[in-house]
Order: structure tokens, then sequence, then C-alpha cells
């Protein structure tokens, strides 16, 4: 009858979904009007890292969504493999060297939503439930769930 009630006990405990914490996931943006459909983690990797990554002959352009302490450590370690200070440093030297121009950071999703809308080229990251039901807003990729 012991073993009866452990086993019940562990069912309860990891078969509740209840008991899990939300998922949460760290989402590639695009306008609705974007020619970008998919881009390969080495295109994102390169984008915001200061590569020039183009569609249909234009360059995309990097939105950092710096709105969240948690979302950017999340960028820095699963998007660009990076420490802040090397992130830094290695966009100061594309800006310095090649004259790259820096992305665009911005510090609420609410920006990042009306940047992304008026940019058919911008992509961005956010947290999926910070993406609205917006019919000017489109996922592209998971980048990172936990």
């Amino acid at each position: 009858m012991r073993l009866w009630r452990q086993l019940l006990f562990a069912l309860a405990i990891g078969g509740s979904p209840a008991l899990h914490p939300a998922e949460r996931q760290v989402v590639l943006v695009v306008s609705a009007e974007s020619p970008v459909q998919q881009l390969e983690p080495i295109e994102v990797q390169k984008l915001f890292l200061g590569w020039p990554v183009a569609r249909d002959n234009h360059t995309l352009r990097p939105v950092r969504n710096v709105s969240d302490a948690a979302l950017s450590d999340v960028f820095l370690q699963y998007v660009v493999a990076m420490s802040q200070s090397a992130y830094d440093r290695r966009i100061l030297a594309q800006v310095l060297q090649q004259g790259r121009p820096r992305p665009l950071e911005l510090a609420k999703s609410s920006e990042v939503i009306k940047a992304l809308s008026t940019d058919r080229y911008a992509v961005s990251y956010m947290w999926l439930n910070d993406v609205p039901a917006n019919p000017r807003l489109r996922v592209i990729r998971v980048l990172w769930a936990q």
C-alpha cells in the first residue's frame, strides 16, 4: 500500500502541468510585410554581430530588444554566444574598422514593435508572450525555450 501511495504522489507531482512553471520562449520577429520567411541560426548570429545579411537585395537591420535583463542574457548566451563586454567590443570593432552601424537598441517592447512594423527589413527578438496578437508582426523562429 505504501508503494502505491508513493507512485501516486510521484505521478501527481511529475505529471501535473499546473505544478510546472510556464515555458518561456524567445522568438525572432519581423514585420508581417517582411520578405524574410526564415533565418538560419548562423544568419541570426551574423546579423546581430554586424555582418550583412540580405533578402531581396536589401540588407536586414537588427533591432536589439534591451527591455528586459533576462531577455538580454538569453540573447547574449544563446544567440551571439558572448558576454556583454565581448559583444560590445565586437560591435565597436565593426563600427570603427568597417564603418558598419551599431544595431539599433530599444528599451521598450512597444518601441521594438513599432520599429518592426514600420521597417520591412528589421529583425528583432522578444519573449513570445510579449508578441501581441498583432497582424503587423510575424514570428519566424524560436531562438530559445526554457
